[in-house]
């Protein structure tokens, strides 16, 4: 974390952004490491108050945790904890992907094959993390396109948890070509308004990257 002075006014806000930013870089922090309040302190130029305020929000989102008599500690990598998050994703994006069926318009369907024609450039081109990148955008987009901002909302917070916790934990090889044709199935049952399969490929494609994780898969 570069060394700033917060504004007067809403540090409790800005601490936040702040911190869950560096965070989220794993420039200086892993999952699992200690984290220093007094150092986040000195670094934004804040009384601890605001950064104890902003770390309860972290809490709350499941990115830290805040341990009795032994401090702050970025959320580590829990393998039983990450499939759970991916069951309540599973439920989620498959909802949303059912609503999107209903509500896409023509070009938003079109939006969300150009992404998967990226996707395989980045495969072809053997730029996985672009891959990951550009796979993450179209999960965003799609569950965007469901027109539920509580839903929406939800699911950005377990993407957090999600990127918090594999952090620099990257998958050997990876089934890449077969994820990005489940995407093709999902964009064709939103093109064809089959709200049921729409929800039922969602779902399938996200229960088998959950049956895919294994702690000795990543590193």
């Amino acid at each position: 974390m570069k060394t700033l002075t917060l504004k007067r006014t809403n540090l409790a806000e800005q601490a936040y952004l702040a911190i869950r930013e560096d965070l989220l870089t794993g420039e200086r922090f892993l999952p699992g490491d200690k984290i220093s309040v007094e150092d986040l302190s000195r670094q934004l130029g804040v009384s601890r108050s605001p950064v104890w305020a902003a770390i309860a929000r972290l809490e709350a989102e499941g990115m830290v945790e805040v341990r009795p008599r032994q401090g702050v500690f970025f959320v580590g990598f829990d393998i039983n904890r990450l499939r759970e998050i991916f069951l309540v994703r599973e439920v989620l994006e498959g909802a949303a992907a059912r609503l999107a069926a209903e509500r896409a318009t023509a070009e938003e369907i079109v939006e969300l094959r150009l992404s998967i024609e990226r996707q395989r450039a980045f495969i072809q081109a053997g730029s996985i993390e672009l891959y990951t990148n550009e796979a993450n955008v179209f999960h965003t987009r799609l569950t965007e396109l469901g027109g539920n901002a509580t839903l929406t909302g939800l699911v950005a917070q377990l993407w957090t948890r999600i990127t918090a916790m594999c952090l620099r934990r990257n998958r050997k090889g990876g089934d890449f070509d077969e994820r990005t044709d489940e995407h093709v199935g999902m964009v064709e049952a939103l093109a064809r308004r089959d709200g049921d399969a729409a929800e039922a490929i969602t779902r399938a494609h996200i229960r088998r990257l959950a049956d895919s994780m294994r702690a000795t898969d990543l590193t």
